[in-house]
């Protein structure tokens, strides 16, 4: 589901809307202890200060704190306390502005994220053009190279570890074949091509056991596939584009 159609499904934004506002909740809470805290070590009462800093710093320990039957720990020593952040909400509605300030933050990074996505999209979809056309000229080396690159722009598309395991089959590197077409099917568990190669890199490999349980899988699968699968798994080079358009 793209991310504009997420936006746009009301269910979805209740329920994103729900879990924000439990989680600004739980961090406003959070604040206003800690605000209490800063308070009275602003306040010039010295003996008020130094007991809140003693609290504050078994706080920031990782020490267990009790607040109105409530028990806190800190995981890491990592909080740093603003005092001008703190005078800042004192002087302004905070709990609404700023919470629309973080969540206009989450959407821009939703759209920052997506807009990744489309670039690395992008790029992949070129590199797996100079990769076909590497193979094509027979470049195999070539062509794993650009093939490698794609996946590290793109890690969720089927068809380029497909494409990938059929190059190393190319280059004879039948061991390397099993992991792409284990990924493959992860992302598309009805990948024929996945299956084909995997059948390929066991008989190449002479594992004529697992050779006949994936060529069982085949023949259940994509009966209507027969003819050419006996022809790849039979053909000493393989084949280049007799496999398009499946899957």
């Amino acid at each position: 589901m793209s991310i504009n159609r997420r936006l746009s499904n009301p269910a979805l934004n209740n329920n994103q809307q729900y879990e924000l506002n439990e989680e600004w909740n739980n961090f406003m809470k959070k604040i206003g202890e800690v605000s209490g805290l800063v308070k009275d070590m602003a306040s010039g009462d010295k003996d008020k200060a130094d007991a809140a800093k003693a609290i504050a710093d078994e706080y920031l320990k990782g020490k267990v704190i009790l607040d109105e039957d409530v028990k806190m720990k800190v995981k890491d020593d990592r909080t740093v306390i603003n005092l001008k952040a703190f005078q800042s909400l004192e002087k302004k509605d905070a709990g609404e502005i700023d919470k629309d300030a973080w969540m206009a933050e989450v959407s821009k990074d939703a759209h920052r994220r997506a807009l990744d996505r489309k670039i690395r999209k992008e790029k992949a979809d070129t590199l797996k053009t100079q990769a076909v056309k590497a193979f094509r000229r027979q470049e195999y080396d070539r062509a794993l190279s650009y093939y490698n690159r794609a996946i590290e722009q793109v890690k969720d598309n089927s068809m380029l570890y497909c494409d990938r395991a059929l190059t190393n089959i190319k280059l004879g590197n039948y061991e390397k074949v099993f992991n792409d077409c284990e990924w493959a099917l992860r992302l598309n568990e009805n990948s024929f091509k996945a299956r084909l190669y995997k059948a390929k890199a066991y008989k190449e490999l002479e594992e004529f056991d697992k050779l006949q349980e994936c060529r069982r899988e085949l023949d259940e699968m994509f009966a209507q596939h027969d003819d050419l699968i006996k022809y790849f798994l039979d053909k000493k080079e393989g084949i280049d584009e007799d496999a398009d358009g499946v899957e």
